[in-house]
């Protein structure tokens, strides 16, 4: 029976070698790779280098109607002082809901003028475009000025 055992045992114990001698060895132990050292001459360099500048970007409008009206004030009973023609885009500067209901563009035509168009969807199609940084400084004064008329629109609650 002890003859078994140590034949048993034996056969185990040369198996397990076998394993062992078969299972990958590791080259080192418990080494991390360091990256390799950049200077802060590289670093400096790379955010004088950087793109990263925000991108001037605009609210225009395009006329979708072959005439569309620039008005006063926002709505029909304001008096008409210029038109656009299809195709020709223009600045928003500002959104309002009359007493009828209906959204009103306040507009920038052209630097330093301001008007007011219907904002319905099937006389104009708003979207986003990126301009150059002038023409954003002039839109984003336009804009801070645009406010002031908006809120002289607002009513004040009694």
């Amino acid at each position: 029976m002890a003859k078994r055992f140590f034949l048993r045992f034996g056969i185990i114990f040369i198996g397990i070698l076998f394993l062992v001698s078969c299972a990958p060895v590791a080259t080192t132990v418990g080494t991390t790779p360091t990256p390799a050292p950049i200077s802060t001459a590289t670093v400096v360099q790379s955010i004088e280098n950087s793109t990263a500048t925000p991108i001037p970007e605009v609210t225009v409008g395009v006329v979708e109607v072959d005439l569309l009206n620039i008005r006063e004030g926002p709505g029909t009973n304001y008096p008409i002082w210029g038109s656009l023609a299809n195709g020709e885009k223009f600045y928003i500067l500002g959104e309002v809901v009359n007493s009828t209901n209906n959204k009103w563009l306040l507009i920038s035509p052209t630097p330093d003028s301001f008007g007011w168009v219907i904002g319905d969807q099937t006389y104009v199609t708003v979207q986003k475009e990126i301009v150059d940084l002038s023409t954003y400084l002039i839109w984003q004064k336009n804009v801070n000025t645009a406010k002031s008329v908006l809120i002289a629109l607002t009513p004040t609650p009694q």
